[in-house]
């Protein structure tokens, strides 16, 4: 079968499609066919070895994290899915491997895609849904409280504004002059032009920041919020209540590594009298289920930037990394003939 892998970490994001055997499925997975895939910032991370923190990858291996597809195979314990069952799933990230035509799934991070959404759209859903879902799980926000969100029109805002403007939170965006329009679209009340952002006028404005920029924009999203304000960063970096919060049971080294970093996140967020937690999402079929009973009452689907072609991975590789997305990009994996473009 065909699979996208990676030989080594680089930071020239170059990737290669390849021919690996198909797996074989344990007791407690099931074997996906895979339609559509989802290409995110986690891709990027694996690529150039950023997440090396986080999960240790043997190489060669194959990249990816989000798939939706049809089941073809399950395993002797699963009692909850069947053959022919149209399904979505986001793996361990320690365990990636969904840019690959078939992929095998403990079913317990596997989940039935909505009857309203194509296999396109639902490969849009894992990741962004997951990583809204818990950062709300983290920030606990009440109804009529204000939320920033930076760069709100891309992969994971497609999902997390609608969400957060359905729970009644009067939601601010940023990004640059075209993706206004998708802004209001969305749902957001205001949206700041990165490019003459003025945020002095949001000083101490916000109860909640979701940060997607990282540290170079950590210091000016702490003077958005109130006193008192929580920020979760799901690009900046982990702290010591992160390595307790998470399920995932990390090494002793890993986690004196998360202390050691996290002094500098929480020394920024204690001198301003404010909250600082750091987000790496896990996964969990049971909670990407919710999102069909949230489409029943929402009816807003994923919003799709670009579709690429298996063989164009290289170029929905260079989308991502310029950062200027509207809304999902996504891989097409369904087989076909491979011709060069």
């Amino acid at each position: 079968m065909k699979a996208v892998q990676i030989f080594e970490y680089s930071s020239n994001l170059g990737v290669s499609l390849v021919d690996i055997p198909t797996p074989i499925v344990t007791n407690t997975q099931i074997l996906i066919k895979g339609e559509y895939a989802g290409v995110n910032p986690h891709t990027l991370l694996a690529i150039t070895g950023k997440v090396k923190i986080f999960d240790h990858y043997d190489f060669p291996v194959t990249l990816g994290n989000e798939i939706s597809g049809v089941v073809v195979s399950v395993g002797d314990n699963v009692s909850n899915f069947q053959v022919g069952d149209r399904v979505y799933a986001m793996p361990p990230l320690d365990k990636m491997g969904t840019f690959a035509e078939y992929v095998a799934i403990d079913e317990q991070y596997v989940a039935k895609i909505p009857q309203k959404l194509s296999f396109e759209e639902a490969a849009a859903v894992p990741l962004s849904w997951l990583t809204t879902l818990q950062a709300f799980n983290v920030l606990s926000p009440k109804k009529g409280t204000k939320l920033f969100i930076s760069g709100g029109t891309g992969g994971f805002g497609q999902i997390a504004v609608p969400y957060a403007v359905r729970h009644g939170l009067e939601v601010t965006i940023s990004g640059s002059s075209e993706d206004k329009q998708l802004a209001k679209q969305l749902g957001a009340k205001t949206f700041i032009d990165y490019k003459n952002p003025n945020y002095n006028r949001f000083k101490n404005y916000f109860d909640f920041v979701i940060d997607t920029r990282g540290v170079s924009a950590l210091n000016q999203q702490f003077k958005l919020l109130k006193k008192s304000g929580h920020l979760v960063s799901l690009n900046a970096g982990p702290n010591k209540r992160f390595s307790e919060r998470q399920q995932k049971q990390f090494s002793v080294k890993q986690k004196a590594i998360f202390q050691l970093t996290g002094i500098i996140f929480d020394g920024m967020a204690a001198l301003q009298r404010k909250k600082y937690d750091f987000l790496y999402v896990e996964p969990s079929g049971r909670q990407l289920a919710i999102y069909s009973d949230y489409l029943m009452e929402a009816a807003h689907k994923p919003v799709i930037d670009t579709v690429y072609n298996f063989n164009q991975i290289n170029q929905a590789i260079e989308r991502m990394q310029l950062g200027n997305n509207q809304g999902k990009i996504i891989l097409k994996i369904r087989e076909e003939e491979y011709l060069d473009d």
